[in-house]
């Protein structure tokens, strides 16, 4: 199987693709290879092309008041690349995007993204895409957060950088190269493991196929109130929960924590806006038992209340 035919499995999987979708994609898509340091987009330029990453790392740099470089984010294989806000708005890209390490990516232009445009499954993937661009932010500003071990076994439990030179790990979760180095060799010779990226394209291919199977069971249970999420899902797999997660990460990018909750409050939010139902019905259908909390949960995720769905 190629890459753009594994891509469209991929996207089939997260949600269905029309013929026409299918059809159109490929031809727009191109491979292509990038030496180590390439820059994929320079600070004012505006961002015409996006580039599924297929091995290697991109990064997103900036330059500090110092002048030092300073590491805002890290782009690993399967993940979507480009500046969004200058990609749709137009407006100048702020940090620099760069090849660490020789990197191969599938390469589309602004132009033939927006003749896709016509298919609803184009929105999807740009929402996908808005997506994982934060919740890379809010788990960055969560790491930050934690003392510096606790932090750097986050990374590693979540992030598949084997391979990635340590000063730029270090540098995004702002510690010096010998404090990063020092915590990582700490908590290996304690048995930590570290994720790492699969090699081996049939290891690949089983590993993405329990993953798959795990997210079946997952959308299964979400309307039930009374599915225990992780542990349960972890329980019926007969694998840990940290491995569950990993493996869920690995895959989609996503912990199966903010997973659930992105597929609830998209199913609220469509049931509130297109059927008649009270917020405690639409409660009830998206999972949850206690309305008070929905509301809480809702309003912490778009912006606003329930109840004012429609309006907006």
């Amino acid at each position: 199987m190629n890459h753009i035919d594994r891509l469209l499995n991929d996207l089939n999987n997260m949600f269905p693709l029309s013929a026409g979708f299918w059809n159109d994609l490929p031809p727009m898509m191109t491979e292509k290879r990038k030496k180590s340091h390439s820059i994929f987009l320079k600070p004012g330029n505006i961002a015409a092309k996006a580039w599924q990453l297929l091995s290697g790392f991109i990064l997103v740099i900036r330059i500090g008041q110092r002048g030092e470089e300073i590491v805002e984010r890290i782009y690993y294989s399967k993940q979507i690349v480009t500046d969004m806000n200058s990609f749709f708005e137009n407006t100048p890209v702020r940090f620099r995007f760069e090849a660490i390490g020789e990197v191969k990516v599938l390469e589309i232009k602004k132009s033939d993204v927006l003749k896709l445009e016509r298919y609803p499954e184009t929105q999807k993937l740009i929402q996908h895409i808005i997506f994982q661009d934060t919740n890379a932010a809010d788990t960055k500003a969560m790491m930050l957060r934690l003392p510096p071990l606790d932090r750097i076994r986050e990374f590693l439990t979540n992030h598949p950088v084997d391979g990635l030179p340590y000063q730029y790990c270090a540098s995004l979760l702002n510690l010096s190269q010998e404090e990063y180095i020092e915590n990582k060799v700490f908590l290996e010779s304690a048995g930590f493991k570290p994720l790492k990226i699969v090699e081996n394209e049939d290891e690949l291919i089983s590993t993405s196929d329990t993953a798959y199977k795990i997210k079946a069971y997952i959308l299964k249970k979400l309307g039930q109130p009374d599915f225990g999420e992780t542990k349960e899902t972890a329980d019926h797999f007969s694998i840990t929960e940290r491995t569950l997660n990993r493996l869920f990460v690995k895959t989609f990018g996503i912990t199966v924590t903010k997973f659930i909750l992105k597929r609830r409050m998209e199913k609220a939010y469509e049931l509130l806006n297109r059927e008649e139902l009270t917020v405690g019905e639409a409660a009830a259908a998206a999972g949850y038992k206690d309305i008070y909390h929905f509301s809480r949960t809702f309003k912490r995720y778009y912006g606003y209340p329930p109840k004012e769905t429609k309006k907006r």
